[in-house]
């Protein structure tokens, strides 16, 4: 009888004992990818061979890489990843270039940025297309006061993967019947962004940016 009372109570403590918490998974640290030497970066960037007749222009590495916080003012607040510095808060590439090809008569101009990271970088396409549908009316104010209102709308790229492509119309409220429209793609490969900005619709239409976009991806595919 005793030895059955003592089982009871050994079982009985045992109950009652608190059993150490199962530790959690250790978080994945963030995977690392080959970022572009300047060399492959300059080597994907578009020729001025590419182009149609009559653009100028070549690359250059790029000593200030756009990744710090635009010193425009945007409302919706928020906007800035679609409107503005898309790239403002993911540091310093390990690896920045510049492409500039322009015609002077009538002025219009490309920008093109290849820029690389040791880690991946697609969260960015993600952000920008979550941002899109409450930033398709964005009014900015630049550093120098100046006004100016974008309508925003994706542009659908056949084929285009981990990327988004925007159309762009800007209208200048302090000037009546100034209004202009742009296109911006941002592409991502591993950790390596890709940005095309044709200032003031130098590709005329949809399917002229689509072209251009798409020569661009597939020579950084080329490298990457």
């Amino acid at each position: 009888m005793k030895r059955g009372l003592a089982l009871l109570a050994v079982l009985a403590l045992t109950a009652c004992t608190t059993q150490p918490d199962t530790p959690g998974p250790t978080p994945s640290p963030t995977p690392t990818v080959r970022p572009l030497t300047v060399a492959q970066a300059v080597k994907a960037a578009l020729a001025v061979s590419g182009l149609p007749k009559g653009w100028d222009g070549g690359v250059a590495v790029d000593p200030r890489p756009v990744t710090e916080k635009s010193k425009a003012q945007f409302e919706p607040a928020d906007c800035q990843v679609v409107a503005g510095n898309s790239m403002a808060g993911l540091g310093t590439p390990a690896t920045a270039i510049r492409g500039q090809y322009y015609v002077r008569e009538p002025p219009q101009s490309i920008t093109e940025l290849i820029y690389s990271w040791p880690t991946p970088q697609l969260s960015l396409v993600e952000r920008i297309a979550d941002a899109l549908p409450r930033c398709t009316k964005v009014t900015t104010v630049s550093s120098v006061r100046t006004t100016a209102m974008h309508t925003i709308k994706q542009v659908r790229i056949p084929g285009l993967k981990d990327g988004i492509a925007l159309r762009i119309e800007t209208v200048d409220p302090d000037t009546p019947g100034y209004t202009f429209v742009s296109y911006e793609a941002t592409v991502v490969r591993g950790g390596t962004v890709l940005l095309i900005v044709d200032d003031r619709g130098a590709a005329t239409t949809e399917v002229a940016f689509a072209e251009l976009l798409t020569q661009a991806v597939a020579r950084l595919e080329g490298v990457s």
